[in-house]
């Protein structure tokens, strides 16, 4: 089996980054190398056709904020808070998201490129119809998130919590799923050819294929 490879991370500038004026957080707006660190940062709350390059968010509170139409090309997110955000449009190229909650995020149609999360606190989260290339999920919990057709071709889940996640009309050809819990995974039979799972991770998903798991009575 070929082993998908790992996503790019991100390029910042040489210089470092540091924190931007706000006058530059603006509607359609490019930012490059910009530092947004701890709390609220109201300018961030609404957002249209903005570009953040090469750009942190280090403990920043953007829970319940709408980003619409937004790129984030070099990009990290470290212990930020984005439950009940909004994006609408939006594309992500080298991004890492680490220690960061997602709970009940709205990222439907979302772009993902050369994108990893680490210790991602997503349950409730939704991700329909996404399109993703180079996607390394570790140690999450995606919980009663949603994937439904999205397209995940060699995305690699590695340890995460996948309680009741719904990947029903995704395709998965060349997916990773080893060491993830997938106690009540919804999904159909079709829906997970050309996955990767360990021995031990197939009892999880007999219901899923249609077999009843029973132990061999005993010779009378």
């Amino acid at each position: 089996m070929t082993k998908p490879p790992a996503p790019t991370p991100p390029k910042f500038p040489r210089g470092g980054v540091r924190a931007p004026s706000p006058d530059q957080i603006e509607d359609e707006a490019t930012l490059r190398g910009a530092l947004f660190e701890g709390g609220d940062w109201p300018a961030l709350a609404a957002l249209h056709s903005v570009t953040f390059a090469g750009c942190v968010f280090r403990r920043v509170n953007l829970t319940g904020s709408v980003w619409e139409r937004v790129r984030l090309l070099d990009v990290r997110f470290e212990d930020c808070d984005l439950s009940g955000a909004r994006w609408t449009d939006v594309s992500l190229e080298r991004v890492e998201v680490a220690g960061s909650r997602l709970l009940g995020l709205q990222a439907g149609g979302v772009r993902l490129r050369h994108v990893r999360l680490t210790r991602v606190h997503a349950p409730l989260s939704v991700w329909q119809r996404a399109d993703a290339a180079h996607l390394h999920l570790n140690g999450c919990d995606l919980s009663e998130a949603s994937f439904m057709e999205a397209k995940l071709p060699g995305a690699v889940l590695r340890d995460c919590r996948l309680h009741r996640t719904d990947l029903r009309g995704a395709q998965l050809d060349g997916a990773d799923l080893r060491g993830s819990a997938l106690g009540g995974l919804r999904a159909g039979a079709a829906d997970l050819q050309g996955v990767t799972v360990e021995a031990a991770q197939v009892l999880d998903l007999a219901h899923l294929l249609g077999v009843t798991v029973a132990e061999r009575p005993g010779n009378a």
